[in-house]
């Protein structure tokens, strides 16, 4: 692909064409149903085409360097995937393998060491078990108002404004966005798992929508033995990890690191803040920890100590190319 090919298909359409990560989730295909963002094979293998190819997305060793020595070029690119779903072993990994291509995988901990950890059970929930995500919200926001936890959702929704919440997240819907609200801001971790929860049980298990949710240890280790970078993502994946003490942040961060280093045998060095969710304390404390380079959910341009580089969403990419058709 000629530099001008790429300047018109991606680079020139970025929100910013500084050197930044492309950041996915999740994917369905070879066995994995579709869930609420998620992609196929396919469309993954063109919209590596449309960034570029080889030509501007650099292996994911090479891209660390650069960023540790400082000498990242202008639309240098990185693929970052986050979470450790089993999906992207599955359906993203032998795309990957097909181009020749590298990426950056975070992974938080609690599930590869057994611990049913709700934020990708309560996805599979809302996606697999509703006719679309406005029935879930629906249903939600519903069982929410019929809990004990309705007075908080009531006057928490006072200061609720759908114009400015996440708006840097143009993807998401005016019902995404008070969903999120809602379960960030007004709820909390221990009251909205309790209503998910309860809802849950009205149809389903916990343990039966986490069935073939994520990777295993041996997974991880195939990956560094084929060129991928294993990337930190906290312990257990709070949506809020900014808005927890600083000992309980240092202690999500310590626990990460202990299980990857243990299985790895080196001290990961990248992490993707989980939900954008972190302070600058959580920057002070990382860098203590060891860790140099660091990844944000948007393409806000921020760059505190190489620990907050921008990565853009595929899903705004998906949006260019239909743009581009």
């Amino acid at each position: 692909m000629s530099k001008a090919k790429i300047e018109s298909s991606y680079l020139g359409k970025s929100v910013s064409q500084a050197a930044h990560g492309i950041m996915f989730h999740h994917f369905h295909g070879n066995g994995h149903p579709v869930v609420q963002g998620s992609i196929n094979g396919e469309q993954l293998a063109d919209m590596l085409e449309f960034l570029g190819g080889r030509e501007t997305i650099l292996p994911a060793a090479e891209w660390l360097a650069k960023a540790q020595a400082g000498r990242l070029q202008r639309g240098e690119l990185c693929l970052t995937f986050d979470d450790g779903i089993l999906g992207q072993r599955d359906v993203a990994v032998p795309v990957l393998d097909a181009l020749g291509l590298t990426a950056i995988f975070s992974v938080y901990s609690s599930v590869f060491q057994g611990v049913l950890e709700p934020l990708e059970i309560f996805r599979a929930f809302r996606t697999q078990h509703f006719p679309d995500i406005d029935t879930f919200y629906s249903r939600f926001f519903e069982a929410v108002s019929a809990s004990e936890y309705e007075s908080i959702f009531s006057v928490g929704m006072y200061a609720y404004d759908p114009a400015t919440y996440l708006a840097e997240f143009l993807f998401y819907s005016e019902g995404d966005r008070k969903f999120r609200y809602v379960r960030d801001r007004i709820l909390g971790p221990e009251a909205y798992n309790e209503v998910m929860v309860k809802m849950i049980k009205e149809i389903t298990s916990l343990e039966a929508l986490s069935c073939g949710l994520w990777m295993q240890d041996p997974d991880l280790v195939g990956l560094v033995a084929t060129g991928h970078v294993i990337g930190l993502h906290s312990y257990s994946h709070p949506t809020a990890l900014d808005e927890m003490a600083p000992d309980v942040q240092r202690a999500e961060y310590k626990a990460n690191i202990d299980h990857l280093e243990g299985l790895l045998g080196a001290l990961p060095r990248v992490v993707s803040h989980p939900c954008n969710a972190y302070n600058s304390g959580t920057i002070a404390m990382l860098g203590d920890l060891g860790v140099n380079i660091g990844f944000r959910s948007n393409m806000a341009i921020l760059g505190r100590d190489g620990l907050e580089f921008p990565r853009e969403d595929h899903a705004n990419i998906l949006a260019m190319m239909e743009e581009r058709r």
